[in-house]
């Protein structure tokens, strides 16, 4: 296939570059700085913020995936996050839907449920949850994940491409995870704070990578959002002590077993069959 990539030297866009050229596919990625670019790759330098940069890129292409954005919100410059995430994905939504792209993938986040960066304590209303759990943002990171999922339904709505919408959890190389996982496990307050916001999800980018890989193998239409993580955690204690002790006031629909993950997958796994496999191993790092 003929694929455009945005984001193409961010973490995940790396490794989705690097898996797309693995498997054959004729790619022109893009970003606003270098990297390690596969043989056979055509990267162009720019910023999506430039609208005669987003002009001068071939949309005629079979899919777009679209993973440029400003990844995290900052306190003193929230309102950039949101107008350079925004914007950006709605320029290059558009400019997919005008030349009939069949697919675009792209980039949400677990963040748009609310708990990840927010300044109160909060709190999931239930788990384990699927994409129906109530939305409470509290920064232009996560408000702006919901403005792009609704910017995908408009655009589905106005033409034959479809949009298919990723929230990733905590998402890294499988070395970065287990790290954060042992600091948990050896009790160091900020990461134990950060895991139980984030909900301690996580994805390894190589089951980023190959479940795009498995978009573009389906056969998608209209606009559609699937949390995607990793069916267990990086807590050092079985999910049910964890929320007991960091959640108590969300409620368990049901028992959640073990280890296992508060995120409910099953739409995701239903639509495309592709299942995380590159998991922590546990009893490696003594949790």
């Amino acid at each position: 296939m003929k694929i455009l990539l945005t984001g193409a030297t961010g973490l995940i866009g790396t490794e989705v570059m690097k898996t797309l050229a693995a498997a054959g596919h004729q790619v022109t990625a893009t970003d606003r700085k270098g990297g390690d670019i596969p043989s056979g790759v055509n990267f162009i330098l720019g910023e999506l913020t430039d609208d005669k940069f987003i002009e001068s890129l071939d949309f005629n292409v079979d899919a777009v995936i679209h993973l440029g954005s400003i990844p995290r919100p900052f306190d003193d410059r929230d309102f950039e996050v949101f107008d350079n995430n925004v914007s950006c994905t709605y320029k290059v939504f558009a400019k997919a839907a005008a030349n009939n792209v069949k697919v675009v993938i792209y980039a949400s986040s677990l963040s748009i449920y609310g708990t990840a960066w927010s300044g109160p304590w909060t709190s999931p209303e239930f788990a384990p949850f699927d994409e129906s759990l109530p939305l409470h943002h509290y920064e232009s990171y996560a408000l702006c994940k919901e403005v792009n999922e609704r910017t995908a339904d408009m655009w589905a709505n106005r033409s034959k491409t479809a949009y298919v919408g990723l929230r990733f959890p905590f998402c890294n190389s499988m070395q970065a995870i287990e790290a954060h996982a042992i600091a948990q496990r050896d009790g160091d307050e900020e990461t134990v704070t950060v895991a139980a916001k984030i909900l301690w999800g996580y994805l390894d980018v190589r089951d980023a990578a190959h479940g795009i890989l498995a978009i573009l193998a389906g056969n998608s239409a209209g606009s559609k959002t699937y949390n995607f993580t990793a069916p267990d955690t990086t807590a050092p204690h079985p999910t049910s002590e964890m929320l007991a002790k960091f959640h108590p006031t969300t409620k368990v629909l049901k028992p959640i077993a073990g280890y296992g993950s508060l995120t409910d997958c099953s739409r995701w796994i239903a639509a495309y069959g592709y299942q995380p496999m590159h998991l922590i191993d546990r009893k490696k790092l003594g949790i």
